[in-house]
């Protein structure tokens, strides 16, 4: 139907009756009351929310390929109307997908949710190791009635999981606990760690950023650093290959331009230190401490610095942007709120990095474990997380009831604190099956979960092109996840088996369905425990009627008779 058909209707009325005959070929293509065909339909669905295409992007798809113009007004609604389709037919396929779950021996549930400030929570249910979003949801909060609601239809719908895999969150939690109590509990080892360190480095991390800040070092620097550029442009410039030469043999200087040598050795001991990112692992904090990082890259080079500038044959003139370099650094290893603040933070940055070598979850080897799909979680290494973490504990409280230092032993005392709250939720991740099936070896993290978000907030990004995306995070459908799942061929094969080429077609037929969904969510956009919409607050007399009804409130409590 892409393309330009030539459409012939015919309507036929019986005679007797007077009622017309329904055009149910017709509505095999096009949808009831539109004027845009299925395909069209998938074709503008699959470009949004799969190969994320902007608007324009997508009617220049459609005019190249198919000599269609569409207005960009039309594209919103049909991007719509696929995700109600491939909704419907995740929903009608519910009975196949759980006998292709029950015929792989079973599931495990990552439970997690998504959100940016101020806006409404989007919440998933995700099959491991498939990878299906099973439900997802938006909730005006992550709370326990609605978790408890989607945890209950997924449990309905696909049976009930090996095991939960969630978050810290207390709701998550009460939620799991009312609908399937039996099922094993599991912790994400990434969130467990988050709240840990966040716990342990938090107030130390913040103390230190505001001691530099208040020193204004980086400042300082940049400013430095800019001077040297704007210096080298007045005159000739080391070039590439002299610079490569210059770094391979330091001591070659003789056939360059003194003044040159010495504004790049300033300069590039200054970009060294700017680009203290690189000790870092590409991971948020508190799994990266970049305060600390600075202060410990700029103390380095302070020593250096230092070292030179003080030996008797140093050349104060001609050299002095590295003592005027020396001068600003010297705070970095001088100034108490700074030293304090960075011991504090390097006893709780040790003692969190030795927790996170237990979980074998360390940033140490330099690879992107948050961002990287691969985490060790091989059956050995499951089965002896358990008496790992019981032997690391009972060394740590050992230590702790040695430790002479108050920080130290107030850290120690903090991840014990953990430990013995969640350490039965840190371990299990074992699953034996019945029937001599092998074991299930459960993921430790909900790293699935995270990349779906991830890669649908980079959607949205490549989209609309906002660094924010609050109100476009807002605006999103939870059956958007969804889409993720026919990147795999046997979800592809089970709900539609004649592949992408037959998705047209079996949203056309059970179209019905697909609207009933669409109402149904239109209906739970009102699900705010506290309403108020932006056309209420921009009311020109909404303090004074604020006001008005605070008095009535007061003067309604006055009334009141007090208890005797």
């Amino acid at each position: 139907m892409l393309g330009r058909p030539r459409v012939r209707l015919i309507h036929q009325q019986c005679k007797q009756c007077g009622e017309m005959d329904p055009l149910e070929a017709y509505y095999q293509h096009v949808p009831p009351g539109s004027n845009y065909a299925f395909d069209l339909i998938v074709e503008v669905g699959l470009a949004r929310f799969r190969d994320h295409r902007q608007d324009g992007e997508i009617q220049e798809q459609l005019q190249q390929r198919w000599g269609l113009s569409l207005p960009a007004s039309s594209l919103g609604p049909l991007a719509h109307c696929f995700l109600d389709g491939l909704a419907a037919l995740h929903q009608v396929h519910v009975p196949a997908l759980r006998d292709h779950l029950r015929e792989q021996g079973g599931y495990a549930l990552h439970l997690d949710g998504t959100c940016e400030p101020g806006t409404e929570v989007l919440f998933t249910a995700l099959a491991e190791p498939f990878g299906w979003i099973l439900e997802a949801a938006k909730m005006a909060t992550e709370n326990t009635v609605e978790i408890s609601r989607l945890l209950r239809r997924c449990v309905e719908h696909f049976g009930e999981p090996l095991a939960v895999v969630r978050d810290l969150s207390q709701n998550i939690a009460q939620a799991k606990q009312e609908v399937v109590p039996a099922v094993p509990d599991l912790i994400c080892h990434y969130h467990f760690l988050e709240n840990v360190g966040t716990k342990l480095c938090e107030k130390p991390h913040a103390k230190l950023t505001n001691a530099l800040r208040r020193l204004k070092v980086r400042p300082a620097l940049t400013s430095l650093r800019k001077d040297l550029v704007r210096w080298s442009k007045k005159s000739e410039p080391l070039s590439q290959d002299q610079v490569d030469h210059l770094l391979s043999h330091p001591k070659a200087i003789a056939e360059l331009e003194p003044v040159a040598v010495r504004r790049f050795v300033a300069y590039m001991l200054l970009r060294w230190l700017d680009d203290f990112g690189a000790d870092l692992h590409g991971e948020y904090f508190p799994f990266d401490l970049p305060s600390l990082a600075f202060c410990r890259r700029g103390r380095c080079l302070g020593e250096l610095l230092n070292e030179l500038v003080t030996a008797e044959n140093f050349p104060q003139r001609e050299l002095s942007t590295l003592k005027t370099t020396a001068r600003h650094l010297a705070p970095l290893g001088e100034d108490e709120a700074v030293l304090a603040a960075a011991e504090r933070l390097e006893k709780a940055a040790a003692l969190f990095e030795e927790l996170r070598g237990v979980l074998r979850l360390s940033g140490a080897s330099g690879s992107h474990r948050l961002r990287g799909q691969t985490i060790h979680n091989d059956r050995r290494f499951a089965e002896g997380l358990t008496n790992r973490v019981a032997r690391w504990r009972e060394q740590l409280r050992q230590r702790a009831d040695c430790e002479r230092d108050a920080d130290r032993r107030a850290d120690q005392d903090t991840v014990l604190g953990y430990l013995e709250k969640y350490e039965k939720e840190l371990v299990g991740h074992v699953i034996v099956r019945p029937d001599g099936q092998k074991p299930f070896v459960v993921a430790r993290t909900n790293n699935a979960a995270e990349h779906r978000f991830a890669s649908t907030k980079q959607g949205v990004r490549r989209k609309v092109g906002a660094k924010k995306l609050t109100r476009y995070v807002q605006a999103m459908c939870a059956e958007e996840f969804l889409v993720g799942n026919l990147c795999d061929p046997t979800y592809l094969e089970i709900v539609t088996p004649g592949g992408l080429s037959d998705l047209a077609t079996d949203i056309a037929r059970h179209w019905p369905n697909a609207q009933a969904i669409r109402a149904e969510r239109r209906q739970d956009k009102q699900n705010h425990p506290l309403p108020a919409s932006k056309q209420q607050l921009r009311r020109a007399d909404l303090l004074a009627t604020i006001k008005q009804t605070i008095t009535a409130i007061i003067e309604g409590l006055s009334r009141k008779p007090h208890a005797a």
